[in-house]
């Protein structure tokens, strides 16, 4: 009889043992997210935010000495014309970006911008050029926030012919110079490593100028990262 209640114990020991040790295993995994499949959550530090595997496109984007290549607006050429006015629009922009991650999650970088528009018969060249700094929010395995804040300053010469003769030579030439402060929050998404594409909203206003203006847009940034 006292074997038999031995064995009992040993066995209802071993039970509450095993039991004990699996609620601690679930609970070692539920509390280190993803570590227990061998994959480390990217938002260890940031429990506000959704785990998220560190070795996923967006979960390996925004290491610390990561360097980013992209451009915020593109290269795009586009030619407008109005219905009822002799005269068309052309334009062509480009604004390559490079940015640095110092530690995880936050750049700092600058972008260089060219645009050159003609109407009629004026046209413009605007170069700009400004530092930025930046902060990446990741919230799943290919989509993260990337909200970055900068200034700018651009230059800018307007020059307008005189539509007196053919070939007459230019009458005004107009310079102006501009601080601006730039905000741009893209939601972006990566498809693979080392690959990028966002879009989101773009606020692009003058601090300093007579003329000052202030554009809100939607922008698109494509890219990659080494």
């Amino acid at each position: 009889m006292k074997s038999v209640r031995i064995r009992a114990f040993l066995w209802g020991w071993c039970f509450a043992s095993s039991t004990t040790l699996l609620s601690r295993l679930a609970s070692a995994d539920a509390a280190s997210d993803l570590t227990a499949k061998g994959r480390i959550n990217v938002n260890d530090q940031r429990p506000q935010l959704p785990a998220v595997a560190a070795d996923s496109p967006a979960g390996v984007f925004g290491y610390g000495r990561q360097l980013t290549l992209s451009s915020d607006a593109g290269l795009s050429i586009s030619s407008t014309s109005t219905v009822g006015i002799d005269e068309s629009t052309t334009k062509l922009s480009l604004r390559p970006a490079l940015d640095y991650f110092l530690v995880n999650n936050v750049s700092v970088g600058a972008f260089v911008g060219v645009e050159y528009a003609s109407t009629g018969g004026a046209h413009a060249t605007t170069f700009a050029i400004g530092p930025r700094v930046g902060y990446d929010f990741v919230f799943a395995e290919r989509f993260s926030f990337w909200p970055k804040l900068g200034v700018s300053y651009s230059s800018s010469s307007t020059t307008t012919s005189a539509a007196v003769s053919p070939g007459s030579p230019p009458v005004e030439n107009v310079s102006a110079r501009h601080l601006a402060l730039n905000a741009f929050v893209p939601l972006m998404f990566h498809p693979v490593q080392h690959f990028f594409l966002g879009f989101g909203p773009a606020l692009d206003t003058d601090l300093t100028g007579q003329a000052r203006q202030t554009t809100i847009a939607g922008r698109l940034t494509v890219g990659g990262w080494l």
